[in-house]
């Protein structure tokens, strides 16, 4: 298996309607990004929950899940794994169900209406659990970054929210780390780099990142992968529009090792100039996700 990165492997799952995807489960943390398209949900350990765009879904690693499209239309996202990284390690352990589904053993959305408070938590949650929480609402992550954005952005990141484990206070999926971030209009992020790598999928709006003096353009429903240290800044090139990204990222297993750095750019007031702009090579067969 190859990866978008030397430890996250990053890919679109298009799940037709009456598709289903078969109960299993494997030692790779995996986790989705809804990308577009309503009436597809998923079953993670007993749990059902349905999945709607902007929405991010977690499977820690061995956890029973399986996908199923109930509705009209194709549903699209983004899978994100950790497969180089566990096959380096000679661990990736992957088991089939024995069943074609696997049971439903609590309410549907369960996570989700336990957890409609926001940053509270059940009492009887206070023992640590993988996955008590398994999908993260658009709507909620949303309300939390238009908090932010009372306030002045980050020089770097604009408005900025990382899921966790209401349980633990961690990663919401265990070895790999996941945000979503605003850019407000007219954005003009300073660079920076660090020691973890990391997966972009663009959610909505448009704009580029500078990476090591080279740009690169991007818009809704673009996928593109940062290098582990790598100078990087965001530009929003909309003058009335927020871009939103969501991302992925190995932060956790740098912070485990100790291996984690990060460095502001100090030239130039914080920006790299733009050296050449990177033009994609497009194939001949093409998905464009209306």
């Amino acid at each position: 298996w190859g990866g978008a990165r030397q430890t996250l492997y990053a890919a679109v799952q298009a799940l037709n309607p009456g598709e289903i995807a078969p109960p299993h489960r494997h030692m790779t943390s995996a986790l989705r990004f809804i990308m577009h398209g309503s009436g597809a949900s998923g079953v993670v350990n007993g749990v059902k929950y349905n999945f709607e765009p902007g929405d991010y879904v977690i499977t820690p690693e061995w956890c029973w899940h399986d996908h199923i499209n109930e509705g009209d239309e194709t549903v699209f996202w983004m899978d994100c794994l950790d497969i180089p990284f566990t096959s380096a390690l000679t661990s990736s352990f992957f088991e089939m169900y024995p069943e074609n589904r696997q049971p439903i053993e609590l309410p549907e959305d369960y996570g989700v209406k336990r957890y409609a408070g926001g940053m509270v938590r059940p009492i009887s949650d206070r023992k640590p659990s993988p996955a008590p929480l398994g999908r993260y609402k658009y709507d909620l992550t949303k309300q939390a970054i238009d908090g932010q954005s009372e306030l002045e952005p980050d020089a770097v990141d604009g408005y900025a929210v990382e899921y966790i484990n209401p349980t633990t206070g961690k990663d919401a999926n265990g070895r790999i780390g996941a945000r979503m971030q605003m850019l407000p209009p007219k954005f003009k992020g300073k660079a920076h780099r660090h020691t973890h790598s990391a997966v972009y999928n663009v959610y909505k709006g448009s704009g580029y990142t500078i990476m090591n003096g080279v740009r690169f353009d991007w818009k809704a429903g673009d996928i593109f992968a940062l290098p582990a240290w790598t100078w990087h800044e965001h530009v929003n090139t909309s003058e009335t529009d927020e871009a939103v990204l969501f991302s992925t990222n190995d932060l956790p297993i740098m912070e485990v090792f100790g291996f984690e750095r990060e460095e502001p750019y100090k030239e130039n007031d914080g920006h790299q100039e733009v050296q050449s702009v990177f033009e994609p090579e497009h194939s001949k067969e093409s998905i464009t996700i209306k």
